[in-house]
């Protein structure tokens, strides 16, 4: 595949003109924070999620083109990796190196679209930034909020995030309707930004379930800026037994925030039916071997089930014994992989699989 770009790319107008861009962006995120936030993308259940939060990472930090790129690896769809890369492109550091990107994609006709899309983008004046409207729906209710602008009391944070990020990071999660999904965005946007008790209180009203705002607060907690204006957020909440139970968590000191442990390595059987289906639709045998490698990259934490499963999308032995011996190293399960053997029609097949496995 990289080959092939590397062709590709000879053939194409040079992508970055040599005059000047608009840029935003100077130094990208640390390596540690990076990866921290590329991880909540992992932990989403599905590939709608992981391209909402992995925008609203995006849009709100600067990244380097290969955390972009490593980001971009998270998806099945390519559609979805088209998506993420042209919102990531504006707070890309290294703008010039963007065709580095090209290698998450399975297809050339994505490659394509991404490519006309920056140089687009590259063709804008110097001052241009894309324009952002909040979208009609975000309408927060009348209550009193408090300013921080002039805090100086106690906090958990530095300064909360400006107003601009906040509305769109914020219409971004209100454009998903289940309830769960927004209470997990909500929570996830929470712990990665300082926010001021208004800002938490508008977030929280997104929320119809009392008690999944109190979920909310709970964990924004840690994260608030000026402490001192907490009781304001009492006015989120019309039953009393809620709003007592508020009042209770804010006069308790807030707890130091815990270090994160390690994360349990699976891929849900939802999510599996998903990336199964994905390859499905494949029709050429390159490109079905070609996405599925990128998906074990991607999520590395299969089963040996779930490879047999895999492994059997394909027709012919020497694709299946290629995408066997190349999913060990992201399988969970490694003492039953022998039982990947059961799926090969010939037995050359599954005694090189095994000769491969004694290697190990």
């Amino acid at each position: 595949m990289k080959a092939r770009l590397f062709t590709l790319l000879l053939l194409l107008p040079v992508l970055f003109a040599s005059g000047q861009r608009p840029q935003r962006c100077d130094v990208p995120l640390p390596d540690h924070i990076f990866k921290q936030k590329q991880r909540s993308v992992t932990l989403q259940p599905t590939e709608e999620l992981r391209l909402q939060v992995a925008i609203a990472i995006a849009s709100k930090n600067c990244l380097s083109v290969m955390q972009v790129k490593s980001l971009a690896d998270q998806f099945i769809d390519d559609y979805s990796r088209l998506e993420f890369a042209k919102a990531a492109w504006h707070n890309t550091v290294d703008q010039e190196n963007y065709y580095f990107v090209y290698d998450a994609f399975a297809y050339f006709s994505t490659v394509f679209m991404l490519h006309d899309y920056v140089q687009t983008m590259d063709s804008r004046p110097v001052d241009y930034l894309p324009p952002y409207e909040p979208p009609l729906s975000l309408n927060f209710p009348a209550l009193d909020y408090p300013a921080f602008e002039n805090y100086r009391g106690p906090s958990n944070c530095n300064y909360p995030i400006r107003e601009d990020d906040f509305l769109r990071l914020a219409a971004q999660i209100s454009a998903n309707n289940a309830e769960q999904n927004r209470l997990l965005l909500l929570t996830q946007m929470a712990q990665n930004n300082c926010l001021s008790v208004a800002q938490a209180m508008k977030l929280s009203s997104m929320l119809k379930s009392e008690p999944n705002r109190l979920t909310f607060f709970r964990t924004a907690l840690s994260t608030i800026y000026d402490l001192g204006n907490l009781p304001f957020g009492a006015q989120m909440f019309a039953h009393i037994p809620n709003k007592a139970a508020y009042n209770e968590m804010i006069s308790r000191p807030t707890p130091a925030p815990q270090p994160i442990g390690p994360v349990p390595c699976f891929v849900s059987d939802e999510e599996f039916s998903q990336i199964t289906n994905s390859i499905k639709k494949e029709s050429f045998n390159s490109t079905k071997v070609t996405l599925t490698k990128q998906i074990l990259r991607s999520k590395q934490c299969f089963t040996t089930r779930q490879v047999k499963e895999m492994v059997k999308l394909f027709s012919f032995d020497d694709s299946r014994l290629e995408i066997a011996k190349y999913a060990w190293d992201y399988t969970i399960d490694r003492d039953n992989y022998y039982q990947v053997a059961d799926v090969f029609t010939f037995s050359s097949s599954k005694e090189s699989l095994m000769k491969f496995l004694e290697g190990k």
